[in-house]
């Protein structure tokens, strides 16, 4: 169902709510009011008949007119108007019971001497509403009586002169809620019309001109999406283009140290073509492996999980996982911790990933260390440190660690750049800041590697 459907349908089930609840409170006030009109006018022809009553001097009572008979004089000139006649009656006793004739419509009252007050009675099966007052001193009666349905009938008109209007009006009202809800939607319509026309990477934001009040903080947070879908687009666009660049080289290696180990007769160089392609397969699953990292990296927006991080567990796990390069380039491990009394840096994180962090930047610094020299994991109580002992980097090109797919010039460690990327990643992630820098002076040559919480450098 369309929101201008749903709109309209709600509309008018509140409008039609709404005019039943104001019917039946119209129709309760209009029969209270009616009710009281009607009692109070009853209650005065009594009391004016009354005191009229002890001024009849006639001993005898006359005779009946005629059951709504012509009134006494010319009754071509009378215009007794709509009054209904039959409707209202009033009748009168003497102290002995004896009725006074005063209306032909009156005479079949019943005297009920017990009743005062009103009193419901159903006289030749017509309801009727009676009212009885006495004389006690001289003790006439009189009775004033109505036909119920005259007030039913009253409150039915008064009712229609409600509804009517309603019944001839409901068109129009439904006509122009129509015609509002369109108008009203309107923005809407061109906003989608607008997101529909789009080219799929479009970073331009859309319009906020002419958009309704309403709608500014949808359309804001649409611009932000919009944003986050185009860098991620952008992303996915590098990350493939750097992929596919880094994969080709290693791809054709492969295809032709395969052919020299298919095609070649001497044993020892196909030996050698073999260990060449386990290798290049080995660097090729790693790059494959890196970049699903990356590209789940990407994507978070926050640790999977957060908690206190024991450092001491993390550096046990990195140190297992680097062992085996370690053993193989001939490069010790060393861990250091701060003194007694002193906490390494406190993070809250995801201790998988933090680990992932390390150990991307141990195998970094082994992999460039020469043999026979030490790497160092250093916690401090306000940072982290992987110093080495290799070349270091030229300073122009510290800032570009971490990039994808960057590596210095005349490198011969395999390798793709991936692992700092990774690594500077998942320091954003927790709020840290990754640096590097070349050993002091003195200090000789090497690469440190600074773990820091973001802010503090």
């Amino acid at each position: 169902m369309t929101l201008r459907r749903r709109l309209i349908l709600a509309v008018l089930a509140a409008v039609t709510f709404a005019w039943v609840l104001t019917s039946a409170l119209i129709y309760l006030s209009a029969q209270e009011e009616i009710n009281e009109l009607y009692d109070t006018a009853m209650v005065r022809m009594a009391q004016q008949m009354q005191a009229l009553l002890p001024r009849v001097h006639t001993q005898t009572s006359p005779a009946p007119p005629a059951a709504n008979g012509p009134i006494p004089g010319d009754a071509d000139l009378v215009d007794e108007g709509s009054a209904g006649l039959g409707d209202l009656a009033i009748a009168a006793w003497r102290p002995d019971g004896e009725p006074l004739h005063i209306d032909p419509d009156g005479d079949h009252l019943p005297r009920l001497p017990d009743v005062q007050g009103f009193t419901e009675r159903k006289i030749d099966g017509v309801p009727w509403r009676l009212y009885y007052l006495n004389d006690p001193a001289q003790g006439w009666r009189v009775c004033v009586g109505q036909v119920k349905a005259e007030r039913g009938e009253l409150i039915v008109a008064y009712l229609q002169a409600q509804v009517l209007p309603w019944v001839f009006g409901l068109p129009l009202l439904t006509t122009l809620l129509l015609w509002g809800v369109s108008r009203a939607l309107h923005p809407v319509l061109t906003l989608s019309q607008a997101i529909a026309a789009r080219v799929p990477g479009d970073p331009t934001p859309l319009t906020l001109h002419e958009v309704p009040r309403e709608l500014v903080p949808l359309v804001t947070e649409m611009n932000k999406l919009l944003s986050r879908a185009t860098a991620l687009l952008e992303h996915e666009r590098r990350l493939t283009a750097d992929a596919a660049h880094e994969l080709r080289t290693p791809l054709a290696a492969l295809k032709a140290q395969w052919e020299v180990a298919r095609r070649s007769d001497d044993p020892t160089e196909r030996s050698r073509a073999a260990a060449n392609v386990e290798a290049g397969i080995d660097g090729m699953s790693r790059l494959v492996s890196q970049l699903l990292t990356m590209s789940r990296l990407e994507d978070e927006e926050a640790p999977p999980t957060r908690g206190p991080v024991d450092w001491r567990e993390v550096s046990r796990q990195v140190l297992s996982d680097c062992l085996l390069l370690s053993e193989r380039r001939n490069v010790d491990m060393e861990v250091l911790w701060p003194p007694a009394g002193q906490q390494p840096l406190p993070v809250n994180g995801d201790p998988t990933l933090l680990g992932t962090m390390l150990r991307n930047l141990m195998d970094n610094a082994i992999r460039y260390s020469p043999a026979g020299t030490v790497v160092t994991l250093a916690f401090e109580p306000d940072r982290i440190t992987v110093s080495d002992r290799g070349p270091g980097v030229a300073p122009e090109l510290l800032r570009r660690l971490g990039d994808r797919f960057f590596r210095a010039a005349g490198q011969q460690e395999q390798g793709n750049g991936l692992g700092i990327s990774i690594a500077r990643r998942v320091a954003v992630l927790h709020g840290l800041a990754l640096e590097f820098a070349n050993r002091q002076a003195g200090d000789g040559s090497g690469l440190v590697a600074a773990i820091r919480l973001n802010g503090m450098y």
